[in-house]
C-alpha cells in the first residue's frame, strides 16, 4: 500500500509529465507554460512565461516579471539536431532575493532548427525554436515547462 506522500508524489509527476507532453503538442507561440507542483500536491500553471538563453544560461521568467528561474549549469550534448542537457544547478530569482535550487534531477531540451525534433524513443517532438523542460528538486517540488524561445544571446 503507497502511503499519502508516495501517491502525492506519483500524482505530482504523472501531471507534470502530462502537461509536459502536452505542451509538446501546443501550436508555437512566443511564450511558454510552466507548471510547479510541491511535495505536497499543490500545482501552479504559469503561461505566458518568457524563455530567454543568453550566454549559456536559461532564464524563465513569469509573465508578471515577478519570478525569474534559472539555469546556470547542466551538462550537455547533442542527439542528432536536439540538444539534451542534464541540469546541475539553478536558482530562483524573486522578490530580489536570489535562492538556490537543489536540483535532484532534470533534463533540458533544447531545438534550435526550424522543424520539430523528436524524442529518442519517445513519440513527443519538441517544436522548432523551442525548449522542454523537466527538473525535480530535492524538496520533491516538480518542475515542467515547454515553449519556444524568446531571445538568444551567445
Amino acid at each position: 500500500m503507497q502511503s499519502h506522500s508516495g501517491r502525492y508524489k506519483a500524482a505530482a509527476a504523472a501531471l507534470s509529465v502530462a502537461a509536459w507532453l502536452a505542451l509538446a503538442a501546443a501550436p508555437a507561440a512566443a511564450a511558454g507554460t510552466a507548471v510547479i507542483v510541491q511535495n505536497d500536491g499543490h500545482s501552479d500553471r504559469y503561461v505566458g512565461v518568457k524563455i530567454k538563453i543568453i550566454h549559456n544560461a536559461l532564464y524563465v521568467t513569469s509573465e508578471d516579471g515577478k519570478g525569474t528561474i534559472v539555469i546556470t549549469r547542466a551538462a550537455c550534448s547533442y542527439q542528432g539536431d536536439l540538444l539534451v542537457c542534464l541540469t546541475h544547478s539553478g536558482a530562483l530569482v524573486q522578490s530580489g532575493t536570489t535562492k538556490s535550487l537543489d536540483l535532484r534531477h532534470g533534463t533540458l531540451y533544447v531545438n534550435n532548427t526550424d522543424s520539430p525534433a523528436p524524442l529518442v524513443m519517445s513519440t513527443a517532438k519538441v517544436p522548432p525554436h523551442s525548449i522542454m523542460l523537466s527538473f525535480t528538486t530535492d524538496r520533491g517540488t516538480y518542475v515542467s515547462l515547454s515553449g519556444r524561445i524568446d531571445k538568444v544571446v551567445k
